[in-house]
């Protein structure tokens, strides 16, 4: 497995994290996820926070972000 941690923003979904990786809340407690590959909510009404639970589907969430293309 690469040592690089893979961090993709899923279309209309979640943020997806792959490899080794370190997740806190904002008072700096650890959450300890059970695998290496997890995803993060992004539409806010997963009941699993910070965690995606599917809920996207349901509520319709859409979101498509790109990176910006450096131009020549």
């Amino acid at each position: 497995m690469s040592d690089v941690t893979n961090i993709t923003v899923i279309d209309n979904g979640p943020i997806v994290i792959k490899n080794t990786f370190e997740l806190f809340d904002g008072e700096g407690n650890s959450f300890t996820p059970k695998k290496d590959t997890i995803s993060i909510c992004r539409c806010g009404a997963s009941t699993n926070q910070p965690f995606c639970n599917g809920s996207h589907h349901k509520i319709d969430f859409q979101s498509i972000v790109r990176a910006l293309k450096e131009s020549s």
